[in-house]
């Protein structure tokens, strides 16, 4: 038997406004899935559309580089005759329908972010001697009659309508006609119907999906300055050298747990949901609220010192001080904060293959023994009381990313002041639970972070000596398993176990 190769999908790809969108003709066909939208997402939609439109000034205001993406739209077109489809075979069930030509666009991906559009569109027409001034199309949608679907839409549309009405510093009718003029989609016409149901089935069957740093990507990128437009193609260039794998380990693994522990949060879980912890304040944009000052003084200093005219001569650049629990600056330092960070977490998840920063900076036998142990290296004196055969099961993996994470928090606070004995402290804190419980999920983490929460002492103190200058009181008994051996002998050799009998 004889299959054929289904060809490539070939996309037509062209840009149009929100007012030319609201001008198509558009159908949601029966294959696609309900409307699924909560409130949140509308609402984090409107804190985009409220961030984007204060930024529209009379000076930019017919600035083409001030454009606002909305997402993109993919379409096919349907054609058929005489009854059949456009795979040549005779359907009944659809045989009225296709007497004639379809002449309406079937919406094979981005169906979500079009109904909520639609419901936009409806909360306009409602307020329509508002916007009286305003040339608002007639936008067509047919809607699948579908009861999940006409719930959310009547839900989120009672949202819709209080966003619209809430007080703004610009009229209700030059937030729309900013809204339908400087807001964008991209349409994606697709020529063939097997085409879509190849592209749909591409996206949802085979469960492709964007990592949670995908979106911060694209929204972080929209939040650049519109002139640093060569810089933005830079970093562009640079993100996408990097492993997509091991950019989600270094939000997932480091900068969101310490983010959200310090703050007394669980955070074992990153996925789309969280990525609102990673935007911020946008220090272009036209509000000056007094939160962004001293972060639009320090940026702009740095920027003038750097491009000086002396900096040609002594060949100094000056690093932005981040720290990975400040607010959020959006756009371009949002890349180089996370590039501020990868080196490390990087050495931290990979210290055989990656920068062995953590090693240089050990100055006591005690914690040098501690790293050779976690990270499966040789202690060179009696190397079978060291072994830790159990370092690479799932509840093991669970306290070293704890400690991982410690010990980057607390670089990033003190740098390397008593680094040593800052990793001796966690060290001792994180693994008692390895040794307390026989089975460590990712309950028990938070439940242990939680009660004995290291990351807000860091926050809380100014000086190492003062996060430094406490008791851990843990004192714990020897277990029966034979797979962490080495860490019970270093629990022993730091008082921190009783000797057996």
């Amino acid at each position: 038997m004889n299959i054929k190769k289904m060809p490539a999908v070939t996309l037509e790809p062209r840009v149009i406004s929100l007012k030319e969108f609201y001008e198509q003709d558009f159908t949601i066909p029966d294959y696609q899935r309900p409307y699924k939208w909560t409130e949140k997402h509308v609402r984090t939609l409107f804190d985009d559309l409220d961030c984007f439109v204060a930024g529209i000034t009379a000076k930019n205001r017919d600035d083409d580089r001030y454009k606002y993406r909305l997402g993109t739209i993919v379409l096919h077109k349907s054609i058929c005759f005489k009854g059949y489809t456009a795979f040549g075979q005779y359907s009944l069930n659809n045989k009225l329908q296709l007497k004639l030509p379809d002449l309406k666009k079937n919406i094979v991906d981005g169906q979500q972010r079009t109904l909520t559009f639609y419901l936009i569109w409806h909360a306009l027409q409602a307020r329509s001697h508002e916007l009286n001034k305003l040339d608002i199309p007639q936008f067509t949608l047919d809607i699948p009659a579908c009861r999940i679907t006409q719930e959310n839409l009547r839900r989120n549309y009672d949202v819709i309508e209080k966003l619209i009405d809430k007080p703004r510093s610009t009229s209700l009718a030059e937030y729309i006609d900013i809204l339908l003029t400087k807001c964008e989609f991209v349409i994606a016409q697709l020529s063939k119907l097997a085409e879509a149901f190849q592209f749909f089935d591409s996206q949802n069957s085979r469960g492709l999906d964007l990592y949670p740093h995908d979106l911060l990507k694209a929204y972080h990128l929209r939040e650049f300055d519109p002139i640093e437009a060569e810089l933005k193609a830079k970093v562009v260039q640079q993100w996408e050298q990097r492993k997509g794998e091991e950019v989600h380990q270094i939000f997932s693994h480091f900068l969101y747990p310490i983010r959200q522990w310090t703050k007394g949060k669980k955070a074992f879980q990153f996925s789309k949901a969280q990525v609102e912890d990673f935007k911020g304040i946008s220090l272009h944009q036209e509000d000056h609220l007094p939160l962004s000052h001293a972060y639009r003084i320090l940026h702009s200093m740095v920027d003038e010192y750097n491009s000086d005219r002396f900096r040609r001569v002594d060949n100094l650049n000056l690093a932005y001080p981040f720290q990975i629990t400040q607010t959020m600056i959006n756009g371009r330092r949002f890349f180089e904060w996370f590039s501020y960070y990868e080196s490390k977490a990087l050495g931290l998840l990979h210290p055989q293959s990656h920068d062995a920063w953590v090693e240089s900076l050990l100055l006591t036998e005690t914690s040098k023994k501690i790293w050779k142990v976690i990270n499966g290296f040789t202690v060179t004196e009696n190397a079978k009381d060291y072994a830790y055969s159990g370092r690479t099961r799932t509840g093991d993996g669970y306290v070293r990313k704890v400690l991982n994470c410690f010990l980057l928090a607390y670089y990033d606070r003190f740098g390397i002041t008593e680094f040593s004995s800052a990793l001796e402290v966690g060290f001792i804190w994180a693994y008692s639970l390895r040794l307390k419980q026989s089975s460590i999920y990712e309950s028990s983490i938070e439940n242990h972070v939680r009660d004995h929460n290291l990351f807000r002492r860091l926050d809380e103190s100014l000086r190492p000596k003062d996060f430094l200058n406490f008791s851990l009181n843990i004192y714990v008994k020897a277990s029966q398993t034979t797979r962490t051996t080495g860490i019970e002998k270093l629990f022993k050799e730091m008082k921190y176990m009783a000797e057996q009998g």
